[in-house]
């Protein structure tokens, strides 16, 4: 990888192959939090890639997941998708490769520059190939691969708890607490 130097867009699918190498997992679960100005939802987000399978539900009751190659988004009906598309930012997190910011043919933005911070995570900010003062962050967890935390304008997405191996379980009954601080503390 490398570090601290501005990239070039052909580096951008060497590095998402050494972000998708990290990978150790098949089957992620995480809860979160999303915030787009002064609002902001909390979410459980569900993901096995090698089933091809993904679950989210909101604190505010909205549900969507993907079986068996039909995507559902309530309260529409079902329909055919190939296995990533139609993730939601929050379940794209646990599946990088699923994020349209490689710079990979007819993608807006393309990782420009990577940088480790704190103990485990590295930074990596992505800037738009039309306007190179658009840019976003993605703080990805060097040792599971997921990004835990992504910025574009203003919008901010964190994972606050991850569990790895977890079985799919979109019938269960989940529990939101108030978030209790304007800031969540990073871990990185």
């Amino acid at each position: 990888m490398k570090l601290n130097t501005v990239l070039d867009r052909s580096d951008s699918s060497s590095l998402l192959s050494e972000i998708v190498a990290l990978r150790t997992h098949t089957a992620v679960r995480t809860k979160g939090v999303s915030q787009s100005g002064a609002s902001h939802y909390q979410f459980v987000a569900e993901l096995d890639a090698e089933a091809e399978e993904w679950h989210m539900v909101t604190d505010q009751g909205q549900r969507c997941s993907a079986v068996d190659g039909m995507l559902s988004v309530e309260p529409d009906p079902p329909h055919a998708v190939p296995f990533p598309r139609g993730m939601p930012t929050e379940v794209q997190m646990l599946h990088p490769e699923a994020f349209l910011m490689w710079g990979r043919r007819g993608e807006s933005f393309y990782p420009m520059l990577i940088q480790e911070i704190g103990r485990r995570s590295l930074l990596i900010t992505f800037e738009h190939v039309e306007d190179p003062a658009f840019r976003a962050t993605a703080v990805i967890n060097g040792t599971t691969g997921i990004i835990e935390k992504m910025a574009m304008l203003g919008d901010v997405t964190i994972l606050t708890e991850v569990e790895f191996e977890a079985p799919l379980d979109p019938g269960r009954q989940l529990e939101f607490l108030p978030v209790t601080t304007d800031w969540i503390q990073p871990n990185y």
